[in-house]
């Protein structure tokens, strides 16, 4: 394939590194965002849906009032990608499918963004390269079978950088318009990806003859900063919502090093860590002019956001996980894709890709089995076991305490299909009046006068039969007359049936 010469920057014939823009006419683009998204969407609907999805879920179902009115108290950051979601299910429905495909094509539209802006420097083969490795990396099979904005957020990164370079280049006030609208857009999705800004920002300045491009690069900015204004205050007025992070071990060498761009997999890590140290030793001395650029494009990209987080996290408080960079992702792919091209011959590149893409697929068969997510989630076992088994009429008590990602009662927000046969004994108030993901509900010590015509009553616990919501399930409901008639354990959860 012939590459259009055009660069990121490409040296001039005075020695001086200029911008110019990507080229219109890229089928190799077209195809790598296809195989993305195959590879993305394959198996995506076996996992089991989680907490996190299940709040993507709860939100998309509300009225437009009533989503708005909740988010004044719970989850503003997440609004925009909620009433995204909110339309795309009332198109599609809300099966795992359905839902993490918009994930899926996120991830093929940045693969195909990041195809554009590495040819746009040097080669279509790097962009090829550069966008296959993206679509392997396990932080990219994660985030694209996932009904949450992570995935959003790197096609928002790539393509505004895509925009940058066209616009620094053409130095019309079009596109400069462009690449605010679009970073305020992806602000609203995802709050984090405002630190792209940053990013750029430091790209620019380590470039020669960069005055004109800087003015207008702070007013598109500024402008997009302004924009996104409601937002950013409203995350510093709902901060409490990342609490949790505080009783985390997220800052360590695993979360930084691992996980925002490898999710579990320590080979792909090591792998990719010995690569990226060989280029960072040679870059710089043997690298063209054009590979030089895209270098440094790619590092500050994969850099200056995690020392900002970071920085943040130690300062204000905790603020870092490591899927909130998922926006880098694409930076690291490219770094990737120069280490692997370095050497001349192309069969040495394609054979470094595959080996990659090896070392992945453990944590890409991992990724697709039926209880991937959060260690072991098993909301869609707990509903099918009570869509097969319940009567029309039996009582249903999911555990709603301890750990927000272990309760029970997330499968009857998940799953209500499979529950409509049961009554709800639990049930006291909805969600949107807590003013959380969780609806208002009573202890099975509080329940007995729900009782009255109830003679069977399925009780779902977290744990084993030795657990002490299991125990205590038992003790409230032997002294009005249930006994327990069966049990069925489930990956991480006891269902247990009463009968009176």
């Amino acid at each position: 394939m012939h590459a259009t010469p055009v660069s990121i920057p490409r040296l001039n014939r005075t020695g001086r590194s200029r911008i110019s823009y990507p080229s219109r006419r890229n089928p190799a683009a077209v195809i790598v965002g296809i195989v993305a998204l195959i590879i993305s969407l394959a198996a995506s609907w076996i996992p089991s849906y989680w907490s996190d999805e299940v709040a993507t879920l709860r939100a998309s179902r509300l009225s437009w009032h009533e989503l708005f009115a909740f988010v004044e108290h719970k989850d503003a950051v997440h609004a925009a990608y909620y009433s995204l979601v909110k339309l795309w299910v009332g198109a599609f429905g809300e099966s795992e499918l359905a839902t993490r495909s918009l994930s899926a094509i996120a991830v093929a539209a940045a693969a195909a963004g990041l195809v554009v802006l590495v040819a746009s420097a040097t080669s279509v083969r790097m962009a090829v390269v550069a966008g296959l490795i993206f679509a392997v990396l396990p932080r990219t099979t994660s985030m694209g079978s996932e009904a949450r904005s992570f995935a959003l957020s790197a096609a928002v990164a790539v393509w505004i950088t895509v925009i940058l370079l066209v616009a620094a280049r053409t130095k019309s006030w079009r596109w400069w318009a462009a690449y605010s609208a679009l970073g305020a857009a992806g602000t609203y999705l995802f709050l984090y990806s405002v630190l792209i800004f940053a990013a750029h920002l430091v790209y620019l300045l380590l470039h020669q003859r960069v005055r004109s491009i800087l003015v207008p690069w702070l007013i598109a900015a500024s402008a997009a900063a302004a924009t996104a204004l409601p937002i950013l205050l409203m995350s510093v007025t709902q901060k409490d919502q990342i609490a949790w992070l505080a009783d985390q071990p997220v800052v360590n060498a695993w979360t930084i090093l691992v996980e925002p761009a490898f999710d579990s997999s320590w080979l792909v890590a090591a792998t990719a860590w010995c690569a990226l140290l060989l280029l960072a030793y040679r870059a710089q001395k043997k690298a063209p002019g054009p590979q030089r650029g895209l270098f440094r494009l790619a590092g500050v990209w994969f850099i200056v956001p995690p020392v900002l987080l970071l920085t943040a996290d130690a300062l204000i408080g905790p603020l870092y996980t490591a899927r909130y960079l998922s926006f880098t992702v694409p930076a690291i792919a490219i770094l990737l894709a120069i280490a692997c091209t370095m050497p001349a011959r192309s069969i040495v590149a394609w054979i470094l890709v595959a080996a990659l893409a090896l070392a992945s697929v453990p944590t890409y068969i991992a990724q697709r089995g039926p209880f991937a997510k959060n260690g072991g989630s098993d909301l869609s076992q707990i509903a099918d076991y009570i869509r097969s088994n319940a009567a029309t009429g039996d009582g249903i008590y999911l555990q709603d305490t301890g750990s927000i990602t272990l309760r029970p009662r997330q499968a009857l927000y998940a799953y209500p299909d499979a529950f409509t046969a049961t009554a709800d004994i639990a049930f006291e108030a909805p969600f949107t009046a807590t003013g959380t993901f969780s609806d208002r509900t009573r202890s099975l010590a509080e329940i007995g006068p729900q009782l009255v015509g109830v003679h069977r009553i399925w009780v779902v616990t977290a744990g084993s039969l030795d657990s002490d919501a299991a125990r205590e399930a038992g003790a409230a409901l032997q002294p009005m007359g249930f006994v327990e008639a069966t049990t069925h354990t489930t990956n991480r959860s006891l269902i247990t049936l009463y009968e009176g």
